[in-house]
């Protein structure tokens, strides 16, 4: 009922409310008549009575103010919402910069957040006047983003918004855990082998493969890796004219030990320059031809070579290799001498370096007889020839290049490599079936 009265009911314009209410004030007829006649009532004709006086006593007042039109309304509040929109832009542009969260460029892309840029931007968002997705654009961060991060932030508070550590998942070709123990187990037992030549002792010991790379990150992770006590050289990758057979060239060459209460003795060497394995060596109080006669000698008869095998000899410039002596020994034997370049040692690199890795260890300790000596040079070419992996052969040891086992090694190697891997991809599926 009230809504067919709503609909039926008359409006009245400002000129017919002015008419009747002039009516009424001229009194030729009464209220109630007029208002019967114009379907009115009693109170609306005295409200619009009352409005109309007050307006004509502000008029006479000299009060000009009126009500703002229905489209001057619009364009005030038009006006209105846009200073409101550049105060908040104005006001969130003046705090990016005291935060430095955006510089000339906006936020670098890619660049990861840290917690508390997080939890900054987050708040500046929930002050911010404008709404989140103009915010976000001024800040220059997707809002798949922030939403992402703003739901961590409801579900878990500020630690939410931490990153968490990547955790590596497990794969097939992953050293199994008692392996890595089998590691750092040898490691500790031989302590005198690097991660290269641990990685060669176990595929050639025990029958398993592990890179030297899986070596240093085991170890390395157990805090096992250390700095040598001695200064360590790097060489080249290879010679310009490299041989290329056993007894092809020898390289012989003195160095020196100062012994205490004895002076300097001189250490003859003679190495075979294609597997550097150490055919002999001789402890002298003095560096002469004869000296270096002696030892080579003793190469000639490790070696067992017949008398048309005749290597080639390297020397330097030295007094005892120039000499008249030497000379007339080296025709004899049908040897063919070899100097190196005047001032160029890079020439007899091989044993030079094999002179300071020996040195690197010898000279850690005082050595009080020709005898003491003796004996420790003995055990470190033992050591040399028979159980350290040589990085220029391959990772094998020179006694095995100089055997001519050098390709029966490696294919080796790679038998046990296939095996080991195939082990642990086999282990990984029936883990698994397992799992699932």
């Amino acid at each position: 009922m009230k809504d067919i009265q709503r609909q039926s009911r008359r409006h009245y314009s400002a000129e017919e409310k002015i008419r009747i209410v002039l009516e009424g004030l001229r009194g030729e007829e009464s209220v109630a008549e007029i208002c019967r006649r114009e379907g009115l009532n009693t109170n609306i004709f005295y409200r619009w009575s009352k409005e109309f006086l007050e307006a004509g006593k502000k008029r006479l007042n000299g009060d000009t103010t009126r009500e703002a039109t229905a489209p001057e309304v619009q364009s005030i509040k038009s006006e209105n919402e846009a200073l409101k929109q550049l105060v908040a832009e104005l006001s969130l542009e003046n705090r990016l910069l005291k935060k430095n969260f955006k510089g000339g460029t906006g936020v670098e892309k890619y660049r990861r957040m840290t917690q508390s840029e997080k939890m900054e931007i987050i708040t500046i968002v929930e002050q911010s006047d404008l709404g989140v997705k103009a915010t976000l654009q001024q800040l220059s961060i997707n809002r798949s983003t922030f939403y992402k991060w703003y739901k961590k932030y409801l579900q878990a508070g500020y630690d939410g918004l931490a990153d968490k550590k990547p955790q590596r998942k497990g794969y097939w070709n992953q050293l199994p855990t008692q392996e890595r123990q089998k590691v750092v187990d040898l490691a500790l037992e031989r302590t005198d082998l690097s991660c290269r030549e641990l990685a060669c002792y176990i595929t050639d010991e025990q029958k398993w493969f592990v890179s030297e790379s899986t070596v240093y990150r085991i170890l390395k992770s157990y805090n096992l890796i250390t700095t040598p006590a001695y200064r360590l050289m790097e060489a080249t990758d290879k010679f310009i004219n490299p041989t290329t057979t056993v007894n092809e060239l020898w390289q012989t060459d003195f160095t020196y030990f100062k012994i205490q209460g004895w002076g300097w003795y001189y250490l003859s060497t003679v190495m075979d320059d294609y597997s550097r394995f150490i055919l002999s060596w001789e402890l002298c109080s003095t560096m002469q031809a004869t000296d270096a006669e002696r030892t080579l000698q003793k190469a000639m008869q490790v070696a067992g070579l017949q008398k048309d095998q005749r290597p080639r000899v390297l020397t330097d410039n030295g007094s005892a290799y120039v000499s008249k002596y030497l000379k007339q020994y080296f025709e004899g034997q049908s040897i063919k001498h070899v100097r190196s370049a005047p001032l160029h040692p890079m020439t007899q690199g091989k044993i030079e370096r094999y002179h300071r890795s020996m040195k690197n260890l010898l000279l850690l300790e005082h050595y009080y007889s020709p005898q003491e000596l003796s004996i420790r040079i003995a055990e470190w070419v033992e050591y040399y020839n028979h159980f350290r992996y040589h990085e220029s052969l391959d990772n094998l040891l020179p006694v095995d290049v100089f055997k001519g086992k050098k390709q029966e090694k490696l294919k080796e190697r790679e038998i046990v490599k296939k095996q080991s891997i195939e082990k642990r991809r086999k282990s990984y599926i029936y883990q698994k079936l397992q799992t699932n």
